[in-house]
């Protein structure tokens, strides 16, 4: 399988990033743009209201101090100074008979039967705001229709909003430059975030592509592009520490399984051909027997290498159970006390009372105990003492094996848990240096942890603790 570079600017996630930044970013504004014009467009109609209710007010107030007749000359003179085209006056009596108006020829816009309505209606004592929309113009007229003088007469009042309308238009192209202008901001901002984003995920690809291409050594720089791009860089990196030290350890194994086998198969080769020169049958049965112990002990040690290389790349999962481990311990007691016993060594277990249950594999957790001891006996001389004992504090479960055999050099004890090491002192006794590993990695699955505490001559202490956990 290949990594293809694609070229196509529209398939990269950072052009997809920006044009739905740049669909929201206009759908907003169009929102924006709504709700401001039509509060725009509302307070301007309630100005030009406020200037007809000013103006009809003003008509009531000099009808009740200069009469009918001023009001009237009052009137022409207001038509001629606005201008004919500016303002429309009409007043008329509570009958809708007309007192005095503006040119009609001047506004022919004006449907008056429909003047004469909303006269009735304030006649009637109902206040009304019309709005016209004239065909011979490309503005609205404002219409204001109230009695004045106690109900005895009614003023319309209109005028034309080209003003008003006229504003809304300029703050329309306004926002629309704005709109543009804005846009185009959002965008190139959209872009230079989406692509500083996007740098880290390049630098993750990079980094794969080179190491398809070069070697597993290679890292993701971490940069500053947010969270959740240092994130992915640093759980990229982790994966690959993790990758790298599954293989070293395979490449361990490999290179123990190259110098490890190699002494059993060349004994093994050799006693073949000691055989083939055998020619009684008690010399051909003795080194048969041989040849079959070597193979049977190269099987275990190949069992048990592939068992540590699963549990530490996470391959095999067993079936994990509440365990009783004190329950545990009393078994591996009376398995190893016969043991303990031919080598006249004093073997005790302490425990508490009641069961330590944790959550594992009681497999698993059984040859954890039956690899400790096994050990101690095998390098606790005679007359000397063995102490399994089980421990259990708020939060973890203590598995300790203490023995006073012949300890473990300072130099030796950060080693002994490394695949096929072993210590001056051991080489004479039967074993291929897994153990150890091997409990190391079963206590590691579990979440747990081990340690030894250990002096020459003096004796050594094998230290597990385990979470204790329920189902």
């Amino acid at each position: 399988m290949s990594l293809k570079k694609k070229n196509s600017l529209f398939g990269t996630f950072a052009f997809r990033l920006t044009l739905w930044y740049a669909i929201l970013f206009i759908i907003s504004l169009i929102i924006i743009f709504f709700i401001s014009y039509k509060i725009l467009a509302s307070d301007l109609v309630h100005l030009v209201d406020r200037d007809l209710l000013a103006a009809t007010n003003k008509v009531d107030q000099e009808f009740h101090k200069e009469g009918l007749t001023q009001v009237k000359s009052d009137i022409r003179v207001g038509i001629e100074e606005e201008g004919i085209n500016r303002v429309f006056y009409r007043l008329l009596t509570s009958n809708l008979n007309i007192v005095v108006t503006s040119d009609p020829l001047k506004w022919p816009c004006l449907n008056f039967p429909v003047l004469s309505q909303w006269a009735s209606m304030a006649a009637g004592g109902q206040t009304n705001y019309h709005t016209l929309s004239p065909n011979d113009r490309p503005y609205n007229i404002r219409i204001l229709s109230q009695v004045v003088d106690d109900g005895k007469y009614v003023v319309q009042i209109g005028k034309p909003m080209k003003d008003e309308e006229e504003l809304a238009k300029v703050y329309s192209k306004v926002f629309l430059g704005a709109v543009i202008f804005l846009l185009l901001c959002g965008i190139i901002l959209s872009w230079i975030e989406a692509q500083k984003a996007m740098k880290g995920v390049k630098r993750v690809t990079t980094t794969a592509r080179n190491i398809g291409q070069d070697g597993i050594d290679h890292r993701v720089e971490l940069g500053h592009e947010g969270e959740e791009i240092e994130d992915l860089a640093e759980t990229f990196n982790h994966m690959l520490d993790r990758i790298e030290q599954l293989m070293m350890g395979l490449k361990d194994v490999t290179n123990n399984i190259a110098h490890d086998l190699r002494t059993p198969l060349t004994r093994i080769r050799g006693l073949a051909e000691s055989t083939l020169r055998e020619k009684d049958v008690e010399g051909y049965q003795e080194s048969i027997g041989i040849i079959v112990e070597e193979c049977d002990r190269l099987n275990g040690m190949i069992n048990t290498m592939l068992e540590i290389a699963e549990v530490d790349a996470g391959l095999k999962k067993p079936e994990e159970t509440s365990v009783d481990i004190v329950s545990l311990a009393n078994q591996a007691y009376e398995i190893f006390l016969a043991l303990a016993q031919d080598k006249e060594i004093n073997f005790e277990i302490k425990s508490p009372s009641h069961p330590v249950i944790v959550l594992a594999n009681a497999a698993r957790l059984q040859r954890i105990i039956a690899n400790l001891l096994d050990n101690a006996i095998k390098f606790t001389n005679s007359k000397g003492s063995i102490c399994l004992e089980i421990k259990e504090t708020p939060n973890e479960a203590i598995i300790l094996v203490k023995d006073t055999g012949i300890g473990i050099a300072s130099k030796d004890q950060s080693r002994i848990f490394e695949k096929f090491y072993r210590v001056e002192s051991s080489r004479s006794t039967p074993g291929h240096g897994l153990g150890l590993s091997f409990v190391k990695s079963m206590v590691a699955s579990m979440g747990g942890s081990i340690s030894v505490v250990s002096a020459l001559s003096q004796g050594t202490t094998f230290s597990i603790n385990i979470p204790l956990k329920s189902l």
